[in-house]
């Protein structure tokens, strides 16, 4: 992996990965849908994402890890 073959140089590799986030790009969504789709309920907003980011920043010793900021879609379906 990535992570493993940049730890030497003291490169970490980290993925935050997103669920569905209340952009333009769901404008037109219906928004009862979107946070049906998530076991929490509700959309994730832009600063939910970032805060993801900011965290990996500043936790030097995670490397190698998908941070996962969906309401915990990404479990399946409940």
């Amino acid at each position: 992996s990535l992570a493993m073959e940049y730890a030497p140089q003291g490169i970490r590799v980290n993925v935050v990965a997103p669920g569905v986030v209340d952009t333009p790009l769901h404008k037109n969504s219906p928004k009862e849908f979107l946070r049906t789709l998530s076991p929490l309920g509700r959309i994730s907003g832009a600063k939910d994402i970032a805060e993801a980011v900011l965290y990996l920043t500043e936790a030097s010793q995670i490397t190698g890890e998908v941070l996962h900021v969906d309401g915990g879609a990404h479990l399946g379906r409940w």
